[in-house]
């Protein structure tokens, strides 16, 4: 068994259910979600541009460095409003008769995928602002087994040591209770940490950290009632893989709207316990990619009437039947798969 299919082996009993909310700011619905017979989606990647116009109030322009993937969820749960609907809100700039003034780069949903601003460009998206650009801040102290982050007198401590790094001022004292659920930056260089640069939001109450709007790429996913929401989480996982084989960013800069901002976005991933999971299926999309690059091809042919041909499970996720091909040069190798 070649090393493809010994990677969807060990894969292949993650299959799962779950009763969820998926919370919406107008309204919540519960939810029955069936995971597929992989966290890998058995289709290509299809992105339908539409770009907003240059002239858009919503369309800052400046060209900025990416260093992570902020990932939001649409929170309408409005039936009629899929990808498409938000993606002509940005282009139009007007959502329910009224002016529309943010704006990501995807939006993501079971009507497609679709690329609203150029990844390289500002979007309005993170609640950080455009005034700081993503910065370290060099802290002197040496890289640990652990790093925890903590706040006395005014300036962040790792592992109780002084970073020198001043916490945000603000109208009263802040302290570890006030950083967002994420943390704060912290990368490790030459074996010492630095720390990225942080804020405190007023709007929700928080510490949280610059760089989303200037350094991120802005990807919404739709939660809108009538869509297969496990389908919209592997249609986003195979984008955001995507992107981060394209700008070669590693897993970790992955980062929640909250991480940004404090708020708690996105909910329904979030609220249901499900963002670990969201990491796994991009690091499957992640890894299968790469076994592309290497020149295999990867066909699903399922065997059994649950399974649909992109490895979705429509019903009795508990009974399943499905065969992989593999192809590389003139090898062909095949495994199947009974539960």
């Amino acid at each position: 068994m070649n090393k493809v299919l010994e990677y969807f082996k060990s894969l292949s009993k993650d299959v799962f259910t779950k009763d969820i909310t998926v919370y919406g700011y107008e309204s919540n619905y519960p939810y029955h979600l069936i995971s597929s017979i992989l966290p890998y989606l058995f289709s290509n990647l299809e992105i339908k541009e539409n770009l907003a116009l240059k002239s858009n109030s919503n369309r800052d322009g400046r060209i900025k460095e990416k260093k992570y993937l902020v990932i939001h969820d649409t929170g309408d749960t409005t039936r009629e409003r899929n990808a498409a609907y938000w993606s002509h809100v940005v282009k139009t700039q007007m959502h329910s008769d009224m002016q529309y003034h943010a704006s990501f780069q995807y939006v993501v949903g079971n009507d497609g995928i679709y690329h609203n601003i150029p990844d390289n460009e500002i979007a309005y998206h993170a609640g950080d602002g455009t005034q700081f650009d993503y910065k370290l801040y060099y802290t002197g102290i040496k890289k640990q087994r652990d790093c925890k982050v903590t706040i006395k007198k005014g300036y962040y401590y790792i592992n109780h040591q002084n970073t020198n790094v001043l916490v945000p001022s603000t109208s009263r004292p802040l302290f570890q209770s006030d950083i967002n659920d994420d943390g704060i930056l912290v990368v490790i260089k030459d074996d010492e940490y630095y720390l990225g640069e942080t804020y405190f939001n007023q709007t929700y109450q928080k510490i949280a950290n610059r760089g989303g709007n200037n350094n991120g790429i802005g990807i919404e996913i739709c939660v809108n009632q009538g869509d297969d929401i496990y389908l919209n989480y592997q249609l986003a996982s195979k984008l955001v893989a995507k992107l981060l084989d394209e700008y070669h960013l590693p897993l970790d800069s992955i980062k929640s709207h909250h991480f940004f901002s404090g708020k708690n976005c996105p909910q329904t991933l979030r609220e249901n316990h499900l963002w670990s999971h969201f990491i796994k299926l991009v690091k499957t999309e992640y890894d299968v990619l790469q076994f592309e690059k290497e020149g295999y091809q990867i066909q699903l042919v399922p065997l059994s009437d649950n399974i649909l041909k992109n490895g979705r499970i429509t019903s009795n996720p508990q009974k399943r039947q499905y065969k992989i091909i593999t192809k590389k040069d003139e090898s062909e190798e095949e495994y199947e798969y009974i539960f």
